[in-house]
């Protein structure tokens, strides 16, 4: 499903992308790390340079783009709340990690998928599959298939990088359900 307003944000964002070639990739799978592999699979057949993540349930602004592309980083990204309360901001600070451009680029240990660039030669670097679900052993806990990325780019000498500015300029759609009040009495 596409909500309107990603595919708002969407179009601005190839609008204003111009001259930029901004072949669109698009995976579906009820399994989401098997959607980020074909997508991975499919700018490869494009010969992409780069990779920006920019999931169904977001809104961006028009300039996202150029924005992360400005930053010349190989992993770089925004932060956003979770979807359902208490609504957590997703991602985690590196601990003793570097602040660059007054506090605008933050290093991360993790950032999300939603909204994430890659360059190409990051996956080439990196064993497959590029995008996995985790199981710790020592605590059960499942971890997801952006924080496995990360962790496994971050092993592989990477740094993550969130774009601050930019992860108060996005949103994170969420779904509620409105019923009718009953009449009391």
């Amino acid at each position: 499903m596409v909500h309107a307003d990603f595919a708002l944000s969407l179009a601005g964002l190839c609008a204003e992308a111009h001259p930029i070639e901004t072949p669109i990739v698009n995976a579906k799978s009820s399994i989401v790390a098997e959607a980020r592999n074909r997508c991975v699979a499919l700018a490869r057949e494009y010969a992409a340079d780069v990779l920006l993540f920019l999931d169904s349930d977001m809104v961006f602004p028009r300039t996202t783009l150029r924005r992360l592309l400005a930053w010349d980083r190989d992993i770089v990204g925004a932060t956003y709340p979770r979807r359902v309360p208490p609504h957590p901001v997703l991602g985690a600070y590196l601990a003793g990690g570097r602040a660059e451009q007054d506090g605008a680029l933050m290093e991360m240990s993790h950032l999300p998928t939603g909204c994430l660039m890659i360059r190409m030669s990051v996956f080439d670097a990196l064993p497959g599959p590029s995008f996995r679900f985790r199981l710790e052993p020592e605590t059960g806990v499942i971890v997801g298939e952006d924080y496995d990325f990360c962790d496994r780019a971050r092993a592989a000498g990477f740094s993550i990088w969130c774009d601050t500015q930019l992860s108060f300029d996005i949103g994170h759609i969420g779904q509620t359900v409105c019923r009718l009040p009953r009449a009391e009495g």
